[in-house]
This record gives structure tokens, C-alpha cells and sequence, in this order.
């Protein structure tokens, strides 16, 4: 059976061009992980937030908004809404013209808040695939010109340009370059990828946090409406 050419390779590269390859094989198991934690991630957010939408449109009122938390697993539009919950429980039942803006300003305030910290999340472990995509081409390029470097020095040791000496120094250099490029693209895509996704996510959860705000502004309005026929 033929050799494969890749580890035929390998066996004939110096130490320095070893630990450039052992460098960017840890890079690229990285990204690989990333990337199969990431699709995971973004499967199981995506289920849970249509299944927790889904319910959430059809109610009328921000009382009922409780219930839909009670009744649906975890999802970011769930932490958001709880969020929400928790300082609109710090507010007095009794409202007025004077507080019904302010009261909305501070929700406003926590929606920015927890949309942020969901945003944080999402962007968990991307700075590794930009590292990987940006570092990984330049990792494989100073393997190369080390390789070649010590090809011209075993020229010299030899005095003899002949192929034979120094073909097989720059064809293991050259698997340096190649290593990089194959760590580099699966990382850059990766990363615009997941980033393109979650500005995606991050403007559907303004628009959620919109309507989750529209629902508790039309119940103190509702209120008021009350007092005032009262």
C-alpha cells in the first residue's frame, strides 16, 4: 500500500515545523468543538423560543404573562420575560399619569439589560474562532519560511542546489501553510456565521421585548382608564 504523502511529511519535519502543526491541530480541534456546541445551542434556543412565542401571542394581558413562564421550559425569550416580571413585581399597584411613563422607562432599562446579557451568551467562544481564522494563515506562514530557511541553509551545508536536497525541506515546510488555511477557513465561516445569527437574534428580541413592554403599558392605561370612570 502507498504512503500517504501528509504523514510521509510530517516524519521529515524539524522540531520548530512540529510544534507550528501541533499548535494549529489544537486550534483546529478547538474550532471543530465550537462549532458542534454552537449548532446545539442554536437548536435548542430556537425550538424553545418559537415554543415559548407560540404561547405568548395569543395572550391579551401582562397578568398572563406570569403563566406562559410557569408552563414553558427555559429559553432566552423566558429569561427576558422574567426579567421583566421581577421589577414590574417592585412596582405600587397604584398608578398614575405621573408614574406610568417612568414605570416604562425602567422596564425599558431592564429589557436593554437582559437582551445584553443574552447577547453575551450567544457571542460565548466566538473570540476563539476569530483568533483561529486570523493567527492560524500567519501560524502556517512562519512554518513556511522557516522550512525554506532551512532548506537554503542544507544547501549551503551541501553546496549543491539539486532537488533531491532540497525538495523534500520545502514540500514539509509547505504543509505548514496548508495546515493553516485548513484551520483558518472552517473558523472564519464558522465565526461570521454565528455572528450574522445572533444580530439576527439580538433585533428579534428588541421586537420581543417591544411587545412584552406594549402589553404592561396598555394594562396601567387600562387602569387608569378605571379609576378615571370611577
Amino acid at each position: 500500500m502507498e504512503k500517504a504523502p501528509f504523514f510521509e511529511l510530517i516524519k521529515m519535519a524539524d522540531s520548530a515545523t512540529l510544534i507550528i502543526l501541533i499548535l494549529l491541530l489544537v486550534m483546529s480541534v478547538g474550532t471543530c468543538g465550537i462549532i458542534l456546541i454552537k449548532m446545539r445551542y442554536y437548536r435548542n434556543t430556537t425550538n424553545a423560543n418559537a415554543e415559548f412565542y407560540e404561547r405568548f401571542v395569543h395572550i391579551e394581558q401582562f397578568v398572563q404573562v406570569k403563566g406562559i413562564c410557569r408552563q414553558i421550559g427555559s429559553s432566552p425569550l423566558k429569561q427576558l420575560t422574567e426579567e421583566v416580571l421581577i421589577e414590574a413585581q417592585k412596582f405600587s399597584a397604584f398608578v398614575s399619569y405621573d408614574s406610568i411613563q417612568h414605570r416604562a422607562s425602567l422596564l425599558e432599562d431592564t429589557i436593554q439589560r437582559s437582551i445584553e446579557a443574552i447577547r453575551l451568551e450567544e457571542d460565548r467562544f466566538l473570540s476563539f474562532l476569530a483568533l483561529s481564522s486570523n493567527l492560524s494563515p500567519f501560524f502556517g506562514l512562519l512554518g513556511t519560511v522557516w522550512g525554506i530557511m532551512v532548506a537554503f541553509y542544507e544547501i549551503g551545508q551541501h553546496g549543491s542546489a539539486d532537488l533531491t536536497v532540497v525538495a523534500p525541506g520545502i514540500a514539509a515546510a509547505l504543509i505548514t501553510t496548508v495546515a493553516g488555511l485548513l484551520v483558518a477557513i472552517p473558523a472564519s465561516g464558522a465565526y461570521n456565521i454565528f455572528v450574522n445569527r445572533n444580530n439576527r437574534n439580538e433585533i428579534s428580541f428588541y421586537n420581543f421585548g417591544s411587545r412584552v413592554l406594549s402589553l404592561f403599558k396598555r394594562g396601567d392605561l387600562l387602569a387608569l382608564e378605571e379609576v378615571a370612570g370611577e
